[in-house]
């Protein structure tokens, strides 16, 4: 990027959001640049593969297959995607390492037909959190909705808004053996993208608007914004003049959850279990988690965790981290996997700057505010991603939509300016 550049359109982060809003942009022949901080493209999608088998850091899902387009883009560009159930193997319940009787994991399961009952009365009318959903519930009940607000938003279930999550796309899910991230990654290949250029400041003041990055500046008719919430939320990017208050009102009413991953390298023993198979862990000595053990048939075994547990695992730092996730699952497994074990690599998006978090809820009361942020501020910024993607808010497919919906906004704008 050269010192001061002008384009029509400058898109901020280079994630699904971004790398959908640009394909867009030249699909109308949009001149446009891409910003991105990382030193890679994809955001929150990531295949790694410093242990010697793929693993997805972040997404793994392609959720709701049916509609979306990521179902298309894998067969498009030549990536396996399979419908898939994510405990294919099956499951087993530990309590501290002791598992726990079938009759009692049983019981829990049920408890979750018997949430979404409770879920599918609640509206934006009478909206609350999922423990106030559950205060008079039946201990089964009760323990659905920590597990499910800690295992699949991230978060305590005393800070998330029932009537946002119950709203949510359902639907088959696909899994990618190859990775998401490596799907995203062939996706945008084509795109070209300033890496480990962070935007410091948005100026919005004149007809226009004025990115500051370390590399030097740059001016545009509009600019797409697909920043990770957190990002916004912690005012990352300086704004000028600040946002407007319901701008503002709308990114305070969301918050990120911090849903993490961490692999577990092993070799020569899997201690009796099959691939794909998944140990849960509900004791009181750490908070819930999960193993999935051999995914793909791969020697690795992916840690889940999340909510504040997540937050203080994160903060750790990674060696700290490897070592308490392998301590957890040698509780379950028995001390010969410390003989086996070959090493970790640990993804804690709450630390990461580039994200706080791993991907966006609305706090209770405030189910609308994905709709509020989607609204551009003074004709010249569109937010993108997938905490203002509606129904499909949380996943990649709700982001790629998103910001193509923005882009051929932006596009419409432009062309009426010509």
């Amino acid at each position: 990027m050269s010192q001061s550049s002008q384009v029509e359109v400058v898109i901020v982060g280079a994630g699904a959001a971004g790398l959908a809003a640009a394909k867009t942009l030249r699909r109308h022949n949009v001149s446009f640049v891409v910003l991105e901080a990382r030193d890679r493209i994809g955001g929150r999608t990531v295949t790694d593969t410093s242990l010697g088998a793929a693993f997805d850091g972040g997404a793994t899902f392609i959720h709701f297959a049916d509609r979306n387009p990521w179902s298309k883009f894998a067969e498009e560009y030549g990536v396996e995607a399979r419908v898939g159930s994510w405990r294919s193997g099956g499951s087993r319940s530990f309590s501290d390492g002791v598992p726990v009787p079938a009759e009692a994991a049983a019981a829990r399961w049920q408890g979750r037909g018997k949430l979404w009952e409770l879920v599918n009365e609640i509206d934006d009318s009478n909206d609350v959190s999922f423990a106030a959903l559950v205060k008079t519930a039946p201990d089964d009940v009760a323990f659905a909705a920590k597990s499910m607000m800690r295992g699949a938003v991230g978060e305590e279930p005393e800070r998330v808004s029932v009537s946002d999550y119950g709203r949510l796309y359902d639907g088959s899910n696909m899994i990618v053996p190859g990775g998401y991230g490596t799907l995203v990654e062939r996706y945008g290949a084509d795109v070209p993208v300033s890496l480990g250029t962070p935007v410091k400041a948005m100026d919005w003041s004149g007809r226009g608007v004025r990115v500051t990055t370390a590399s030097g500046t740059i001016q545009a008719a509009k600019a797409i914004v697909t920043v990770p919430l957190g990002v916004l939320a912690a005012e990352s990017i300086k704004f000028t003049p600040r946002l407007p208050d319901e701008t503002l009102r709308a990114i305070a009413g969301m918050k990120m959850g911090a849903l993490s991953k961490l692999a577990l390298r092993f070799e020569g023993d899997r201690f009796g279990a099959p691939a794909d198979m998944h140990f849960v862990e509900t004791g009181d000595s750490a908070p819930q988690m999960s193993f999935e053990l051999w995914p793909f048939d791969r020697d690795i075994v992916v840690c889940w965790f999340g909510a504040d547990y997540a937050r203080q695992i994160n903060a750790s730092g990674e060696a700290s981290a490897v070592q308490h996730m392998l301590d957890r699952f040698v509780k379950i497994v028995g001390a010969d996997a410390r003989k086996a074990f070959r090493g970790g690599r640990h993804f804690g998006w709450s630390a990461d700057p580039y994200a706080l978090g791993g991907y966006s809820y609305c706090v209770p009361g405030r189910a609308r505010a994905r709709d509020e942020l989607r609204r551009p501020v003074g004709e010249r910024i569109w937010f993108a991603g997938e905490h203002v993607a509606g129904k499909a808010s949380m996943t990649v497919g709700g982001a790629t939509l998103s910001a193509e919906s923005a882009a051929e906004a932006v596009y419409a704008r432009l062309k009426a300016m010509r």
